[in-house]
Parts: structure tokens; sequence; C-alpha cells
């Protein structure tokens, strides 16, 4: 027998509260009566001027994990309910799937078993899991050092990409400095590598910062050809929810994040994740990534996230309203199964997509006048919000400081090199 609510609504936790995913699912819980708190070492989150939400500070997970956990045994004991919690990053799930015995007396939260979310979240793990399920995937390498590097060069088929193990290993500034290009770019996902001398000369460089990637084949075909899907199971790994989107745009092209997205509805696709799903026992969030190889028309698994990804919010807009659909399940209420939606609801984040649409230009895909007329049409718009408007403001003026902070690295970067060329003109 499910429960209803008596009284007021037990509150929700995301954390860490994210640009895209933590507002998007403050802003839809908030909208329908639950009190959400956001939970972030960053006092300088944009989410923290939300109207949605009331920032709470915390450790940093990824450096004092031991505290994290017990900061929100802390913080649990404060509250009087249990909160659903919605983590959002692989460190994140990690952490609340390792330690939800502890957790679990204050809040309330769906996940698969911890030996199922350590294999996800690693490629190699997944990797091993979509072979034994049979589902496709791109031809797959593991590198740990210069010895496994050299052997990968006799099987792979080119052009190729080599990816961190984990994406949190290209999260540093030393990453970023070393892989971004341009200074618009976002954070760098992939290297592309057209031959063997390309990956080489890449590797020795990555190698500087950690030798343990991947390195895949490219599945051939535009960026059209990505799909989302996203989804709640529930604890007997039942789909109640499934939503997905077409990438029109990704930025960096090619290989990065969405930037401009239209929801689409794929039956034969939807047939395979709910079976895959099922036969791998998932339960709670989640996001799988697909390609359509352009080769042979099949698709192609890209990755797999266990939570709430950055454009997923969407769903709730196209009729499928996933962070209800895993509060109400979580709490162990009636949440009605939805797996028809909208199509062609556009999602688009502005300053990825001004971005983007140079980069798309520049290799002759879009027109200003193309790109202008994609965004006509019924839209949710990532960030910024009429009504909730001071995150936008405050993500606005952080851009605008990291790219004056980019400015001037690049500047004294040219300045030092001018000179050394004038000391070694003068020596010669």
């Amino acid at each position: 027998m499910k429960k209803s609510f008596s009284g007021e609504k037990p509150p929700a936790v995301v954390c860490p509260l994210d640009d895209h995913m933590g507002l998007d699912i403050a802003r839809i819980l908030s909208s329908r009566g639950v009190k959400v708190y956001g939970v972030d070492h960053n006092r300088n989150i944009p989410g923290r001027f939300s109207n949605s939400c009331e920032y709470v500070y915390c450790p940093f997970s990824e450096k004092e994990g031991d505290k994290y956990i017990s900061f929100f045994e802390e913080f649990g004991s404060t509250l009087t309910e249990k909160a659903v919690l919605y983590p959002l990053s692989d460190e994140h799930v990690y952490l609340f799937s390792r330690y939800r015995d502890k957790l679990n007396k204050y809040f309330s939260y769906v996940m698969p078993e911890h030996a199922l979310v350590e294999r996800l979240i690693t490629k190699d793990g997944l990797y091993s899991i979509v072979c034994k399920h049979s589902i496709p995937a791109p031809r797959t390498f593991f590198v740990y050092n210069e010895k496994s590097f050299n052997s990968v060069s006799e099987e792979l088929i080119y052009p190729a990409i080599i990816k961190p193990e984990e994406s949190a290993f290209w999260h540093s500034e030393e990453a970023g400095r070393l892989l971004r290009k341009g200074l618009f770019a976002g954070r760098p996902k992939v290297v592309y590598c057209r031959d063997w001398q390309e990956l080489r000369v890449a590797f020795n460089q990555i190698a500087l910062i950690d030798p343990r990637v991947v390195i895949q084949e490219v599945i051939p075909g535009e960026d059209k050809n990505l799909i989302y899907t996203a989804f709640y199971c529930n604890s007997q790994s039942e789909v109640l929810g499934y939503f997905s989107g077409r990438k029109y745009r990704v930025i960096p092209k090619g290989f990065g994040s969405a930037s401009y997205v239209k929801s689409y509805d794929d039956p034969e696709l939807k047939e395979v994740v709910i079976k895959f799903l099922k036969d791998i026992n998932y339960q709670g969030l989640g996001g799988i990534e697909f390609k359509r190889d352009s080769r042979d028309g099949i698709y192609k698994i890209i990755e797999f996230n266990p939570r709430f990804g950055m454009w997923d919010g969407l769903s709730a807009y196209c009729g499928v309203n996933l962070p209800e659909i895993a509060y109400r399940d979580a709490l162990g209420l009636e949440a009605e199964k939805k797996l028809s939606f909208q199509s062609d609801i556009i999602w688009v984040d502005w300053q990825r997509d001004i971005r983007a649409f140079f980069e798309y230009r520049s290799a002759g895909k879009l027109t200003f006048w193309q790109w202008l007329n994609s965004l006509l049409g019924k839209k949710v718009v990532a960030i910024y919000s009429f009504s909730d408007w001071k995150p936008g403001v405050f993500f606005t003026l952080s851009l605008l400081w990291k790219f004056g902070q980019r400015m001037k690295t690049e500047i004294i970067r040219t300045w030092n090199l001018l000179i050394k060329k004038r000391i070694q003109s003068r020596g010669a």
C-alpha cells in the first residue's frame, strides 16, 4: 500500500548544487511545494543565490570524504524528517552508495547495489557490463602505463580519442591549461587523434599529468547522431520514467557536452534501454548516451551516468518529471509511470551554444541564420530564469571573471615568450 502526504512534504537535498542539474531539480521540486537544500563546498556557486533552494555549506567531498559523510550525518540529524537525496556527480554517487547504511537513517534514495555502482562509474567496469549483455560499443582499450599504451597500436582503428579513466582526472587547472584549446573553450573531455603519430604525441603530454587513460575508436557520424536517454527505475528495476533527447550541438564540437538539444523519441532504442536496465538490476536515476554509427545504423553506447544529467530537467517540460518521480518513489509514494513524452522541445545553454555556433560555423556546418532559426520554438533555457534571476546574473559575472583570468594568463604567457625570444636573438 503506497503512502500519501499528511502535512508538510519531506525536504529534498541536491549535492553538489550544480549550475545545471542542481538548479533544475531545485526549481522543479520547489514549484511543487518541496523544501530544497543545495549542499556544496563552493560558496560562490550560482545556485547559492536561487530562490528555489537554501544553500548549505559542506566540506569538499573529493578531499575530505570522511568529513563529508560525517557532515551529512550531522546535517541529517537536524532535519525533522528524512529528506530525499539527489547526488549529482559520480564522486557523490560513489560516496552515498558506499555509506548508505549510515545515511539511510536520515535520507531516502534509491540506488543499485554498491558493486554495480562501482562498475558503472568506471569505464572498464562499464565496458565489461555492456560486453556481457551484448550492447554494441566502440572498441575500447585501457592504458595504465607506457607498456600498455604500446600494445594498443596494433589493434586500434583510426581516428581515435583519448579519455581520462575517470572524468575527475582531467578537472585540474594543469590539465585544463594543457588540453584546452582557445580562450572560450570549455573543460576538455577527450583528445582527438587522426593517426598513430598524433596519438603518441597526445599520450606523452597527458602522461605527464596521469598515464591512466582510455583509448577508443571514433564512431563516425554527425553530432545529431548522439542520443541521450534519461530514466528512473524503482527498487524492482522497473522503469517508471523514461525520456530521451538528440544532441544537435556540443562543445567542443564532436566530443563535448551538449549546448543545444531537442527531445526525441526512438521506440526501438527505448526498448533496448529498458531491457538492459532490467537485466543489470538497475535502480534510481540515470542516463545512457548512444551514438548511431553512420556505417551500419546501429546505436553504440558511449557512456552511462548513474545519476541525474546536465539537461535531464528538460524531461519535466516534456511530460516526464524525473525529479518528481524519483522523489515520490524514494518516499514510498505512488509515482505514475511515464514512458511517453513530447518531442521537439528545445533545451539550450546560451553561453555554451554561442561558443558552439562559432565552432560549427568555422567548420562550415552552420550559418548564422541557421543557428538563429534553430532557436525558434518552445524551449527551456539552462540556468537563466525570469522568476529565479539571481543565479543567471551571478553565473554571467563569473563567466566574465573566468574569461578575464584566461586573458591575463595568455597575455603573461605571450609576453614571456616575446622576452625569451628577444634575449635569445641578442645572445645570437
